[in-house]
């Protein structure tokens, strides 16, 4: 790790007064060698509306809350993380409210990065029953509540994320889809997937861990009213909830291999059946907590290894960090002098 000191003088967008050291949430965009800052719980949106239609800019969250917006630009936004963790070194980004992603006028938005943040309501990949085409959309570490996702889109990614609840895709009466959406190495938490009906839809789970929670079951299913083969899941771990009931089942006609599961698994690829409390090392579902490794069970983890070589589950394949990729920034102090604020701060790189 490399750390170094960084001094400022930027010109600040928006009135100076108020302002107090150490106290506000900022936001930062970068535009090739020009910084303008932004402070307050708006600095999001105002660096969004300040960001180039063309891309390519940057806005970098400080800790601290932020207000939601619809991203309608191609631009990279990074956070200090999802949780704050003294041992991980990480910070708290919250971004509250629902955050959509995807251009109002239904026209193709590409290459949007979004990285290290909390999100306390809605994803909106698409926007909700607005379907807006995306390409090279790309969401790593970030914790959300729920997603919503109905969208025409190519090479979509979510890598070392944590959805807490479900996937919808409009309502069951509607035909809806999604297309090339992967998952790497992601925890969805007593979560489903539900009305992703159109047969082209395309889901992808690896190296991730889903966990069904009974009470977001229909028919006997976590894919309720969705397409028989809209999901390929490998090297996952597909699990219910503890308390959840025993009524669900593996999503017919989706392509399943090299899984653990507490269900029955016959006529799977490389698949093991494993009771619901001697999957991980802690005795416990998949639900996510803050403190909790999700190491396999070290009886059997050397046996449990998945169709690329790796072991089955998120320490497989990509691995698992909560760690931004983004320099960490701490101790950031922020000045006004004139019609401008001294910002300084200590970027530990990575």
């Amino acid at each position: 790790m490399r750390t170094k000191i960084l001094l400022m003088t930027v010109l600040l967008i928006g009135a100076l007064k108020g302002v107090a050291q150490n106290d506000v949430a900022i936001a930062t965009l970068q535009h090739g060698d020009n910084v303008s800052v932004f402070k307050g719980p708006g600095a999001l949106a105002n660096a969004h509306a300040a960001a180039d239609e063309a891309g390519g800019d940057v806005i970098t969250l400080s800790e601290g809350t932020f207000t939601a917006i619809t991203i309608t630009k191609p631009v990279s936004i990074y956070g200090m993380g999802y949780q704050k963790d003294t041992e991980a070194g990480t910070l708290l980004t919250k971004i509250s409210g629902d955050l959509t992603v995807g251009k109002t006028d239904k026209t193709t938005l590409a290459n949007v990065h979004l990285e290290g943040f909390y999100l306390d309501g809605q994803l909106k990949v698409g926007g909700q029953y607005n379907s807006a085409p995306l390409e090279n959309l790309r969401v790593v570490k970030v914790l959300a509540q729920s997603m919503f996702a109905q969208s025409t889109s190519s090479n979509t990614s979510f890598d070392q994320c944590v959805i807490m609840g479900s996937f919808d895709c409009g309502t069951a009466g509607e035909a809806n889809g999604i297309y090339d959406f992967y998952f790497n190495n992601c925890i969805m938490s007593r979560g489903t997937f539900k009305n992703y009906k159109m047969a082209s839809s395309s889901i992808v789970l690896d190296h991730c861990i889903f966990c069904a929670l009974r009470t977001e079951i229909y028919n006997g299913s976590p894919f309720y009213n969705s397409h028989t083969d809209v999901l390929t899941l490998k090297n996952s771990i597909y699990m219910k909830a503890s308390g959840s009931g025993s009524s669900y089942g593996w999503p017919t006609g989706s392509d399943i291999k090299g899984c653990i599961s507490d269900l029955a698994i016959s006529g799977f690829e490389n698949c093991y059946q494993v009771a619901l409390t001697d999957i991980f090392a802690d005795g416990t579902d998949g639900a996510y907590s803050s403190e909790r490794t999700y190491v396999l069970n070290t009886d059997h983890s050397s046996e449990w290894i998945g169709t690329d070589g790796t072991q089955i589950g998120i320490h497989g394949g990509n691995g698992w960090s909560k760690v931004p990729s983004t320099p960490v920034v701490k101790n950031l102090s922020v000045m006004p002098s004139g019609t401008s604020l001294n910002v300084t701060y200590q970027a530990e790189v990575r």
